[in-house]
């Protein structure tokens, strides 16, 4: 049975009304149960949570190993291993967290679990300066906590969270949910670029998470010398419109219901700025930050699943890991040159 087809069963399943409604009450169920007596009950059933699935959800686990041999060879294998079961529990908490962060967090005032920038940091001015900015972050932490340094400000402009709407609907409203308690504004990235026009036209800051699978036609680029494609649309609206830059990630703090906001990084491009430069800016930031805490990035996702004319197939043979020599094959695509 081909993907497409595969995806579309997928979809009616998740749509007609006994699967639906017997899948829903599953979940509210479970939910209950999860959070009923607060955050250290439902961190204690995620790390179980997280032990099962390691052993239970084989495919998961084998794409993060790939991932990890593609994306840190200079690592022991002991080591990739140990990073990939950690990052899998902090896959689990950021479930987990959206369930409590309504309870929680609250737009307009502070949060002990939260530590954000101090009232007088530049991020302030740049935020609520009159003037479209884009608010990138990555799948590190609990990336959605992010726009809560924004959102814990009583007169804060809410920030355009542009995101991909989940299924089935009750995870998409429980996804929306948090992130309106944190203080954003959520818009669903169905209208493509249109979303960021949009953005710079009202100068709203928008933020949003830019991915290594840009699809089979986006422009080749490397991620942790892997080549790749990447969403770049937006590059080109940085470039025309004038728009400022801010990366920004959240981090959780040890194994709790905790989060750190990290030191954001500014960018201001010219009109002849090439887009795949601030592609390679974005890259750098984020192979920074996920070298940092490569225990709290989403492995699990199939970020090199794109495959132009020639190329391969980057999650073929998975029961394998990969050695240096079977690595740089995969490295090897045609018609690819490196760019800074």
């Amino acid at each position: 049975m081909s993907n497409r087809k595969k995806t579309g069963l997928r979809r009616t399943v998740l749509t007609w009304a006994p699967t639906r409604v017997a899948l829903e009450l599953c979940m509210r169920w479970t939910a209950f149960w999860l959070t009923v007596f607060g955050r250290r009950w439902a961190y204690f059933w995620g790390r179980w949570i997280a032990r099962l699935g390691w052993l239970l959800l084989a495919r998961l686990r084998k794409y993060s190993l790939r991932n990890l041999d593609l994306c840190l060879p200079e690592l022991t294998e002991p080591e990739r291993n140990r990073i990939a079961r950690v990052a899998f529990r902090h896959n689990v908490y950021s479930f987990i967290d959206y369930l409590l962060i309504p309870r929680y967090f609250q737009p307009g005032r502070n949060s002990p679990y939260f530590e954000g920038t101090p009232d007088d940091h530049p991020f302030f001015d740049w935020y609520k300066a009159d003037e479209p900015g884009f608010n990138m972050t990555l799948h590190l932490g609990q990336f959605d906590i992010c726009s809560f340094n924004i959102g814990q400000d009583d007169d804060h402009k809410p920030l355009m969270l542009i995101v991909k709407a989940a299924k089935p609907l009750l995870l998409n409203r429980w996804l929306t949910r948090a992130r309106e308690a944190m203080g954003s504004e959520v818009v669903h990235a169905d209208e493509g670029g249109r979303v960021y026009l949009r953005a710079i036209q009202q100068k709203r800051k928008c933020g949003t998470i830019v991915d290594q699978n840009g699809g089979d036609f986006a422009p080749v680029e490397t991620f942790f010398g892997v080549p790749c494609t990447w969403q770049s649309d937006w590059t080109r609206l940085v470039v025309k419109r004038d728009v400022r830059l801010c990366y920004h990630a959240c981090v959780r703090v040890g194994d709790r219901f905790q989060f750190k906001y990290l030191e954001p990084a500014f960018h201001d491009y010219t009109r002849d700025t090439d887009p795949m430069d601030i592609i390679r800016d974005y890259r750098d930031w984020v192979e920074r930050i996920v070298r940092q805490y490569p225990d709290q990035y989403m492995w699990v996702h199939r970020r090199f699943k794109a495959r132009k004319a020639g190329w391969p197939d980057r999650y073929k043979n998975l029961e394998e890991r990969l050695t240096p020599e079977t690595r740089s094959a995969m490295l090897n695509v045609p018609g690819f040159e490196r760019g800074a």
